[in-house]
Formats: structure tokens, C-alpha cells, sequence
């Protein structure tokens, strides 16, 4: 049985390998791949990885740490809204086959991404077992989509 870390810290290395195969395509000129592949990479990273979170593994740290509005959830959620921002402006550069502004938003993206991935890893998800006993099964099947 996998730990919610594990699950998680997998789809965060799933998605920057998603990520990876867009600078690809792009460093090959491919704009309608590099699109693709980056509507795939949003789809995944907002429809299932954040909402997750969201939904199922903030509230749980929060009643788990019996504070509503915990500081590290809040800023999580704050860094969730700043993805989504650079996200649609990321995918109009891709439209516009800008691949200087596609180039520096990713670059802003990366880092943005290393650092809270790192925070979910070091400070969230370690506790997430105890704040959801019995609920693995959720977040394995909500998670599970991974590569379809």
C-alpha cells in the first residue's frame, strides 16, 4: 500500500515530465504538440492534482492540525492561484507561437513549481496518512489516472 507521499510525490514527477515534453516539442518547433501536451499537462495539474488538494487533502491537513486556516494551506492555495494565472498566460504564448514569452513564463513556472512541490513534500504530505486514516483508496482513485 503506497503512502499519500508517495502517490502525490509520483504525480508531481509525472507532471514535470509532462512539463518537459512541451519544452521538447517546442525546442522542435512542434507548436501544435507543445500545445497539446501542454493543455494535457493543465488538465492534469488543475482538474486533478490541485483539486485533490483542494478538496480532499487541505481540509484534512487542517482539521488534522486543528486550524482552519492554517498558514501552509493558505499558502498553497495562494501559489494554486498564481499557477492558474501563469497557466493561461503560458498557453496563449503557445497560441501566439511566442517562444520568447513561452520560454520565460515556464522558466517563472519551474521555479514556482520546485518550490511548492518541495513545501508539499516536506510540510503537507508526511502527515496526510494521519489526517486521512482510512481514505486512501479515495486518493488512490482519484490520483490514478496518472498516463491515461
Amino acid at each position: 500500500m503506497k503512502s499519500i507521499q508517495a502517490i502525490m510525490q509520483n504525480d508531481h514527477e509525472h507532471l514535470d515530465t509532462l512539463l518537459l515534453s512541451v519544452e521538447t516539442a517546442l525546442k522542435n518547433q512542434d507548436w501544435q504538440g507543445a500545445e497539446r501536451l501542454f493543455a494535457q499537462f493543465r488538465d492534469r495539474t488543475v482538474s486533478t492534482h490541485m483539486k485533490t488538494e483542494e478538496e480532499l487533502l487541505f481540509p484534512a491537513f487542517e482539521r488534522w492540525s486543528q486550524e482552519a486556516d492554517h498558514p501552509l494551506t493558505s499558502l498553497l492555495r495562494k501559489g494554486h492561484q498564481d499557477l492558474r494565472v501563469f497557466f493561461a498566460e503560458i498557453e496563449e504564448s503557445l497560441q501566439q507561437h511566442d517562444a520568447e514569452e513561452f520560454s520565460d513564463l515556464l522558466s517563472t513556472v519551474k521555479i514556482i513549481l520546485q518550490q511548492h512541490d518541495a513545501k508539499e513534500e516536506n510540510e503537507l504530505y508526511p502527515h496526510l496518512d494521519a489526517a486521512l486514516p482510512g481514505q486512501m483508496d479515495i486518493i488512490r482513485q482519484r490520483m490514478d489516472t496518472v498516463g491515461e
